[in-house]
């Protein structure tokens, strides 16, 4: 493909045609599952085609190295500016033809594995410059995707992983820095036209089980989520009655969607991506038990929903999370509910190959990647490049493939240490109160001293659009020093919270201002601008928290956090400039559970005019 001509819509409605072969049966929802002809239950365990039809240069091994773009936006217009629009389309087909060849599908199904996942670019259906007109080649993908995944005996779910205007600032929308999706109306309606498109095109094709109409909706509030989930619902079910269709929660539950038969939605099931031991969580085996034994109250939570739920994304990925092993529990536990789970992801490369500490992939490079410089390299070597995908030798994970495709047994899991429901709750600190927020489960305190007290606290997060966690708090107006010193957090979880806050009201969602640490000693300024946005961070130094000296003051409506006397941020933050509530916080990352926190010497000060 070469031409970047453009077609309507109207030209392309024609359903993609199925291959020679035998198709696959359809499969129905039935309530939490999905069913063949004869009403049997059919499990799907399987995996994402990641890095073909929507390129994340770490799975290359490329991030961060030189000549390495952002993201595929940014690679395709390097090419373009370096060898003109036609040369990067071609180039681009031969990456995608290169990625992705007969060998690939063989060894996805070497893992016993019904199912496919395959991320998609927007763009290689419709084009910026032309919105809401299908571009000339649209299909030739998608459609080799379907048809390759179906002749292997692979289901496929179409997972729309960038829209327009972007869902999030990830690059794994293929484009940084843009999370437009929400603000711009006309990229809402450009993402419902387009699952216009795509549901007309494969409602009658057994092999696509499944929609998924955007990956990670994590840059937009939840009742924003809901509500463009529910404007493409609508466009799709306009042309498909019947198919699948997947709700993504947020990072931490789906519960802002509701009952969906409640809401009038037929067939629609739930999506969420589980990492537990990575992203800032500890990269432990107990973190990975932990993430385990939460799975049934998910698992109540959907039976009373009665409807189906994909993991679609998930991995233990380093041996010191459990390897092999636990992706095998992990599996198993999804199967028991009768969840579909779908690994990321097939094949990943790194810059040295091997397996080392672990791998993202099933499949991975036995020797170093070729790393080029695609800002200097000539075009023979860009295309070079791109052809050595289809031939470079590759490793199986075959620890992993051996606990996947076989009934091997594996080793017994530690136990975990039962989690601290009840805490003391006798002792007050004169003139502060203590909240738990948003129905966090009841915390406590407990005074160890003149100036020294450990605060317990539960909670889901603080993050997002609405916080639940526990607050010991002070109405403070005008100017203010507020300090603490942090002795001590338990490591209950990666995420788990302890620092100051400056906040609007008790009101979850209320505008704030937090300087905290994770239990690694990872600092960061979180802000909530006004309430009901959604908060974003700012890292700031690592610490040892034994004895860290957190501190906050406020001079007019300017705000300045500091750690052990280093400056973190200035802020001068409108909905923070009067009457306020200061104080630390504890929260666990997990309602239910709670974060013991010792805190010292907590002071509020109204400093002399």
């Amino acid at each position: 493909m070469i031409t970047a001509v453009l077609a309507s819509a109207s030209l392309f409605t024609l359903p993609a045609v199925a291959p020679a072969q035998r198709p696959l049966p359809p499969l129905k929802v039935r309530g939490r599952h999905l069913v063949d002809p004869r009403g049997k239950p059919v499990l799907l365990k399987g995996c994402n085609v990641g890095n073909w039809l929507l390129i994340e240069f770490w799975m290359l091994g490329l991030a961060g190295r030189p000549g390495a773009p952002a993201d595929q936006y940014s690679l395709v217009q390097l090419l373009k500016r370096r060898f003109g629009d036609a040369e990067a389309e071609r180039l681009m087909d031969v990456y995608r033809s290169s990625w992705m060849t007969e060998r690939d599908w063989r060894n996805i199904k070497t893992y016993g594995f019904n199912v496919v996942r395959v991320p998609i670019d927007y763009r290689l259906l419709e084009d910026d410059e032309r919105p809401m007109r299908l571009r000339s080649d649209a299909w030739q993908w998608v459609d080799k995707a379907v048809n390759e995944a179906e002749r292997h005996g692979l289901y496929v779910i179409l997972d729309l992983h960038g829209v327009q205007g972007g869902q999030s600032v990830y690059d794994h929308t293929g484009r940084v820095n843009q999370n437009r999706l929400w603000s711009d109306a006309k990229n809402q309606e450009r993402m419902a036209w387009l699952w216009t498109q795509i549901a007309k095109r494969y409602r009658a094709r057994n092999a696509v089980v499944a929609y998924d109409p955007m990956n990670e909706p994590y840059g937009g509030q939840k009742d924003q989520v809901v509500s463009v989930f529910e404007r493409t619902y609508r466009a799709i079910r306009a042309v498909d009655p019947q198919k699948l269709v997947f709700a993504h929660g947020h990072t931490d539950n789906f519960d802002h969607f509701g009952d969906p038969k409640v809401r009038g939605w037929k067939n629609v099931g739930f999506q969420m991506h589980y990492y537990p031991g990575l992203f800032g969580d500890a990269p432990r085996v107990r973190s990975n038990v932990r993430h385990l034994n939460r799975l049934p109250a998910v698992a109540e939570k959907l039976r009373k929903l009665d409807v189906p739920f994909l993991v679609g994304e998930m991995n233990i990925v380093l041996t010191q999370n459990g390897g092999a092993p636990m992706m095998r529990r992990v599996f198993d536990a999804h199967a028991k509910y009768g969840w579909m789970t779908t690994m990321w992801s097939y094949k990943v490369l790194s810059p040295t190959g091997g397996l080392g500490g672990g791998s993202w992939g099933m499949y991975y490079n036995t020797g170093p990647a070729q790393l080029p410089n695609l800002e200097t390299a000539s075009k023979p070597q860009v295309e070079a490049y791109f052809r050595s995908f289809a031939t470079q030798p590759l490793q199986r994970y075959e620890a992993l493939h051996r606990y996947l495709s076989t009934n091997a047994p594996v080793p017994p899991l530690p136990a975990e240490e039962q989690p601290r429901t009840v805490a003391p709750n006798l002792d007050r600190l004169r003139y502060w109160e203590s909240t738990d927020i948003n129905g966090a489960h009841p915390g406590g305190m407990e005074i160890r001293g003149d100036d020294a007290f450990d605060l317990y606290g539960s909670g889901e997060d603080i993050w997002g659009s609405s916080d639940q966690f526990r607050f010991l708090h002070q109405a403070v107006e005008g100017d203010f020093d507020l300090e603490v010193t942090l002795e001590a957090m338990e490591d209950i979880h990666g995420y788990a919270k302890a620092g100051l806050m400056v906040r609007e009201s008790l009101a979850p969602e209320a505008a704030t201002a937090l300087l905290s640490t994770f239990p690694n000693g990872t600092v960061q300024l979180a802000v909530r601008e006004k309430a009901k946005a959604a908060m974003a961070g700012t890292d700031g130094p690592k610490i040892t928290i034994p004895g860290a000296r957190m501190r906050v003051t406020r001079r007019g409506a300017e705000l300045t956090f500091s750690v052990n006397g280093q400056e973190v941020a200035r802020r001068s933050l409108s909905a923070l400039s009067g009457k306020v509530l200061v104080g630390p916080v504890a929260l666990s990352h997990a309602n239910g559970e709670l974060i013991k926190v010792s805190y010292r010497d907590l002071r509020l000060v109204k400093p002399p005019r």
